[in-house]
């Protein structure tokens, strides 16, 4: 288990500044929670890990506009973006892309690496290629035709190819045949997605949350409750969380899934913090990785901090280590330039 971490100071002695940006933080001059706007129970989220990072000590300036970053420069030591989603192509890898070219540590992971997270069929090869377990599947695009005939046996999973919080997974999203698939991903299509159509898993979903290190602190493994066929999760249950997580044994796997997590780690690391999701199915003793999410949820009631928890460890503590991890990962990344904006 991860020991417990000091507030990391800046050149001047002082706790470092962090500028926070989340599409549902506080912004000036009125910095309080955002109000409800549909959209789950981010604003909640977004403000209270906000307050959190101001608890531990640090000076925390927030935002809630992806620009905000340009003034990084100069005025903060340190980027927490949660901006993972906002209305441009592949949102996920602005905000690193763009600290990376200002010489500004940040929350997360290099570009590349966040790019291979969040394109689903992407994450599907590299780790195919690195001998990971995952089920087959195909990208579909707007712009080009679906195959008329089956790419692979069924049945069939349809989601997006990119995004966040199981957006689109609906029930009807697991298919038993090739036709309905396609009925499934036209809905996505025609409202402008990529669309990643895979093989269904029988089982659970574990994620597994891992924070960075020397080697990758595995947390433990949690199971996303599920009232849905399949027990999947969808949309609705991950917007709302009505249903929670709890701790799950995942008995003689557990050598299995720290051998594949040591794998990603040897390969894509180092990380701040992710999760690595699973399909489990104990009956058969098969699992599937779905895929890897980087700078996902950090709240109390979420899977990294319910892990955390089994060991002692709080949501602050949490936050800690992930903040001194990372900026100690990051020490030398202004030394690659000198120049101002």
């Amino acid at each position: 288990m991860f020991e417990p971490a000091e507030i990391q100071l800046n050149t001047y002695g002082k706790p470092a500044r962090i500028l926070f940006l989340a599409p549902y933080a506080p912004d000036a001059p009125d910095f309080s929670e955002k109000p409800y706007t549909g959209n789950g129970g981010y604003p909640r989220y977004h403000y209270n890990i906000y307050k959190a990072l101001q608890e531990i000590g640090y000076d925390v300036t927030s935002s809630s506009k992806p620009y905000s970053v340009q003034c990084a420069k100069g005025n903060v030591d340190y980027v927490f973006s949660l901006m993972n989603r906002f209305p441009m192509a592949n949102p996920e890898i602005f905000i690193s892309s763009y600290c990376e070219f200002i010489q500004m540590p940040y929350l997360g992971a290099p570009p590349n690496i966040r790019a291979i997270a969040e394109d689903k069929l992407l994450t599907k090869y590299v780790f195919h290629s690195l001998g990971l377990h995952m089920p087959q599947g195909i990208g579909l695009s707007p712009n080009k035709p679906i195959p008329d005939h089956e790419p692979f046996p069924g049945p069939y999973f349809i989601k997006k190819r990119f995004g966040a919080a199981s957006g689109g997974i609906r029930s009807d999203s697991i298919c038993e045949t090739w036709q309905a698939a396609v009925s499934c991903a036209e809905r996505l299509l025609a409202e402008g997605h990529e669309v990643l159509a895979e093989q269904y898993c029988p089982g659970i979903d574990v994620t597994v949350p891992v924070l960075g290190g020397k080697r990758p602190v595995i947390l433990g493994f949690v199971q996303p409750k599920s009232d849905k066929p399949g027990n999947i999760i969808t949309e609705d249950l991950k917007l709302h969380d009505h249903l929670g997580y709890q701790l799950v044994p995942v008995d003689n796997m557990q050598e299995d899934i720290i051998r594949d997590i040591n794998t990603i780690w040897d390969n894509l690391g180092p990380m701040d913090y992710f999760r690595v999701d699973y399909r489990i199915d104990f009956e058969s003793g098969k699992r599937r990785i779905l895929e890897m999410n980087i700078c996902c949820h950090l709240g109390k009631t979420g899977s990294i901090c319910l892990a955390a928890a089994q060991h002692g460890r709080t949501q602050a503590d949490v936050l800690k280590y992930i903040l001194a991890y990372s900026m100690k990962r990051q020490s030398q990344l202004p030394q690659y330039g000198t120049w101002l904006l």
